[in-house]
């Protein structure tokens, strides 16, 4: 049996790949079956470039066209169509909404969509979907209003969302949906970014029921140093980057810095340099 170099390997599976073979071969015989065939994939490459070559937008266009629809062609085959929404409902777990746009578009066909929805229905459950997804969002640290969004985004329902952020909220004693262990490590993230305690609480918070869960968190991770700390922190870090006053000053202000403030300390650190 020949063995391949790894840079034929590679060479041979680059030409492969643009004439439009998927599945690479790597087993020869001996060294002339891989000279023949290493010519015959070099003749195709040939071909393939001189007919790119004299491709014009317009056939380009044309091409797209035809492709298009010999995908609609296959999807209005409603078993073609019930086996894309079966996968697709099972990868993606979308709401009932989403997944029925989803089979429209693929069949341009509302009126088969709708058939094949009927025979997807036992499978499809929006509540439990949506609270997964709910639930994960949670778990990074996501306040009400940006699950809300998101649950939109995927067309649930406003009966359905409602009903998991009510699920939510009664799991927890404090009226507010946030994950406190999320929140701590979405403080942590933050911090090293350098910003201000209220920008950190402007993003953190969604609505005034965070406000508790939120300060609490910024209390147990930033301690009572208030922003004077992370300021003198932040323009440390950013004077490396030799920018004048007023360019420094407009970076500290984007972090979340009071105007007011990042001007004092820089008076502060100005006369203890001199």
């Amino acid at each position: 049996m020949f063995r391949l170099t790894a840079r034929q390997v590679a060479a041979l599976t680059n030409m492969e790949s643009y004439v439009g073979i998927r599945s690479p071969r790597t087993d020869f015989l001996d060294q002339e079956a891989f000279r023949a065939y290493w010519e015959l994939i070099s003749r195709r490459c040939d071909v393939a470039t001189r007919a790119r070559a004299s491709e014009t937008p317009a056939s380009r266009e044309e091409q797209r066209k035809r492709r298009e629809e010999r995908i609609t062609a296959h999807y209005q085959n409603a078993e073609h169509l019930f086996t894309y929404g079966r996968e697709y409902a099972k990868r993606y777990q979308p709401s009932t909404q989403k997944l029925r746009q989803q089979l429209a578009q693929k069949a341009g066909n509302e009126a088969l969509a709708d058939q094949v929805m009927l025979r997807l229905a036992e499978r499809l459950n929006d509540d439990p979907r949506a609270l997964e997804l709910a639930k994960m969002m949670q778990q990074h640290g996501c306040h009400a209003q940006a699950i809300r969004a998101k649950l939109r985004h995927r067309l649930f329902p406003t009966d359905v969302i409602d009903r998991c952020l009510q699920t939510l909220t009664a799991e927890t004693a404090t009226g507010s949906i946030l994950d406190a262990d999320a929140l701590t490590r979405k403080v942590q993230q933050l911090q090293r970014k350098g910003l201000s305690q209220r920008a950190m609480r402007s993003k953190l918070m969604g609505s005034s029921a965070d406000a508790m869960v939120v300060n609490a968190a910024l209390a147990e991770t930033l301690g009572e140093q208030g922003d004077e700390r992370a300021l003198r922190s932040a323009i440390a870090r950013l004077s490396r980057k030799q920018l004048d006053r007023r360019a420094l000053i407009q970076r500290l202000v984007g972090k979340g810095f009071r105007y007011s403030e990042c001007v004092q300390i820089l008076a502060k650190m100005e006369v203890m340099s001199v």
